[in-house]
């Protein structure tokens, strides 16, 4: 729909539910160049900033002297730091644009790689860290909602994101062996050197070629498909949804940190853990492409319901269901679907609860707390794990999620005004 488009038919009209007979073309109103543009500086900055650093750490702590359990300490506590500027980055992006506010964090991101690259010990690797990780929320997903939002309209903004976190989805996959041959061919400080390079002379110039930040007319563009709610309902509806998507989150993190650990105190082999985990990767891509090609009329609070029942589902599957590599590919599968969908619903649950206004504010404060216990339950597990064993540690992730999933049941979202 183009900006000088005359006014939705009254079919179209705010109401508790509204559905469209067709989804709008990814390929209508500029939507694809914004959605190639951020998916690939997705790449780039999760590849970066997440993935290399697993790939890295036991050379580069053997360099400085230090065990590879005090990096990733750092690192925990740089990703708490970063929950804490969350916020304050989504209210700057609703302020002055995420096409500024991206162009922004690239410098410093890229600045702060290039210190990365020539520390000397554990305050320098700490320092570093917690520069990037401060500046990582002006960069990664949440900015990019914010900026698809920005630049197509809350209408297109649910396909748009989909399709985006289906492109970032690469970011493990082209930076695992990507940081591996620079590492191999020329060493850690070249390799994070090489990150500031790309962040710097790609992802720079790829964020100051998004639409500039002209909310309004973006909102003209694509009218919202569902009715945002009222504003007495806002605070009730923010607590719930930050609750559910903390707790999911929660879940998500422990077993993405402790997946072989987990199955191995079960009894399964780290071969077949391994084997079952790959199917994760699929199954979440698999699941973003069926919501966007079948559930584009639905409400994405509902996409938000079958991904944390997905997610509780694979929980209770796993600690009931005998041990073998059957179950945990059932697990693997189930629990790829939910943490698929779920990462498209940071974006797309929040602008239809809530609309286009202060949208970037309030994804920087779901963002806070959910990196706040995403730094947490990693720990958490391996430490329930030590003391009271694998069923304990799994009826209570189990618990976790199926408390996420009342949680998020109980937002309200079926509105009759």
């Amino acid at each position: 729909m183009a900006g000088n488009a005359p006014p939705p038919p009254p079919d179209s009209a705010p109401g508790p539910r509204r559905w469209r007979a067709a989804p709008p073309s990814i390929l209508e109103g500029g939507v694809l160049r914004p959605v190639l543009t951020l998916g690939l500086t997705q790449i780039v900055g999760f590849g970066t900033i997440y993935y290399a650093f697993g790939v890295l750490v036991a050379r580069m702590s053997a360099d400085l002297g230090l065990t590879t359990t005090l990096s990733y300490g750092l690192l925990s506590a740089a990703l708490l730091a970063g929950s804490l500027t969350a916020p304050w980055a989504g209210a700057l992006i609703d302020r002055l644009g995420a096409r500024r506010m991206m162009a922004a964090g690239s410098m410093v991101v890229a600045a702060g790689f290039a210190l990365l690259s020539q520390v000397g010990g554990a305050w320098g690797l700490t320092g570093a860290l917690v520069l990037i990780e401060m500046i990582a929320p002006l960069v990664l997903y949440d900015a990019a909602f914010a900026a698809l939002a920005q630049a197509v309209g809350e209408g297109r903004a649910r396909r748009a994101i989909t399709l985006m976190t289906m492109l970032g989805g690469f970011a493990s996959t082209v930076f695992w062996p990507l940081t591996l041959a620079l590492q191999q061919n020329w060493g850690w400080r070249e390799a994070y050197l090489t990150f500031a390079a790309l962040h710097l002379l790609l992802c720079l110039p790829l964020h100051l070629s998004l639409p500039g930040g002209d909310r309004g007319r973006a909102e003209t563009r694509s009218a919202p498909p569902f009715a945002p709610l009222p504003a007495p309902l806002h605070r009730r509806a923010m607590v719930l949804l930050a609750l559910a998507l903390a707790l999911s989150w929660a879940v998500m993190s422990a077993f993405s940190a402790q997946w072989v650990p987990v199955l191995g105190a079960l009894g399964l082999s780290q071969t077949a853990a391994v084997a079952a985990g790959a199917l994760m990767g699929p199954s979440q891509v698999a699941a973003r492409v069926l919501e966007m090609l079948i559930a584009h009329h639905r409400h994405p609070m509902m996409t938000a319901l079958v991904a944390l029942a997905c997610l509780t589902l694979s929980v209770v599957l796993l600690a009931l269901a005998p041990v073998g590599f059957a179950s945990a590919a059932v697990f693997a599968v189930l629990f790829g679907v939910g943490q698929g969908l779920a990462t498209t619903v940071r974006g797309t649950v929040p602008l239809a609860l809530f609309g286009l206004r202060g949208y970037a504010a309030r994804l920087g404060r779901l963002a806070s707390l959910r990196m706040l216990v995403a730094a947490i339950a990693p720990f958490a597990m391996a430490g329930s794990l030590a003391l009271a064993g694998p069923w304990i540690t799994l009826g209570l992730t189990a618990a976790l999620a199926l408390v996420a999933l009342a949680l998020m049941a109980a937002v309200p979202w079926r509105v009759t005004s």
